[in-house]
């Protein structure tokens, strides 16, 4: 099977330069979720991440070296106090691939092959402001719309799935994260159409109604952004562009 995202949702391992590449399996998603949350962070949110526990200006230097490395490689490979993130894209490298084609990972194919690994698992790499003070305004931004929003958990997930469509939790961890997540949101397309042709019955105000089967975006920009204009409203602060 070629990398062709449409075919993702059959689960078959993808095919890439240094061998096949297999999906996780949720059965299997506990043993490699912090990993993969490793993975996710750029070479801005490590550093940015460091920076927030950088009260006393204890470890500069290294922020400093993780913010000049040209790419999220050489903060993986060159950085000895990052031996734990290091460790984690090793994991998940020794599940997705065969052990022989490990020694094939390479600087010009790294990012290629990290993307792939998180968008099969459905793991987003988050945008970070290079201002930290606008940073942590969309933290903030963040935080609010999540507590206006429904908090759900991975559990709520799975017994959605098993509660509308009738499989076993056994049938669950035999699904890929990548077929998990996209049947939950396929559920909850369903079921907004159905609502929506409901209230339409008894509406006098024209509803919008999405088709049941529309494509679904799994990695669709979050709407949590700030502008800089609206960002000095809220701080008072006049911030550098």
């Amino acid at each position: 099977m070629k990398n062709n995202p449409e075919f993702y949702i059959l689960g078959e391992p993808i095919e890439t330069e240094i061998g096949k590449c297999e999906f996780i399996k949720v059965k299997d998603f506990p043993d490699y979720f912090q990993e993969l949350q490793f993975m996710s962070m750029s070479k801005e949110e490590i550093a940015y991440q460091y920076s927030k526990l950088n009260k006393k200006g204890e470890i500069d230097e290294l922020i400093q070296r993780i913010k000049s490395c040209p790419s999220i490689y050489e903060v993986v490979t060159n950085i000895d106090e990052l031996f734990e993130l290091s460790q984690a894209y090793m994991k998940v490298f020794l599940r997705v691939f065969e052990e022989e084609s490990i020694s094939k990972i390479t600087k010009e194919n790294f990012d290629e092959l990290r993307k792939l690994i998180l968008t099969m698992n459905c793991q987003k790499e988050d945008k970070i402001n290079p201002n930290p003070e606008i940073q942590r305004a969309l933290e903030r931004s963040r935080r609010v719309k999540q507590q206006e929003s429904e908090n759900l958990t991975f559990s709520d997930i799975v017994t959605s799935i098993v509660g509308f469509n009738g499989l076993t939790y056994e049938n669950i961890k035999e699904m890929t994260v990548y077929q998990l997540y996209m049947t939950f949101y396929r559920i909850a397309q369903i079921k907004g159409y159905d609502t929506s042709t409901l209230f339409a019955t008894v509406s006098t105000e024209k509803i919008n109604i999405e088709s049941w089967s529309k494509h679904i975006e799994m990695f669709e920009e979050e709407k949590h952004t700030i502008s800089h204009e609206a960002f000095k409203r809220t701080t008072g602060k006049v911030v550098s562009e």
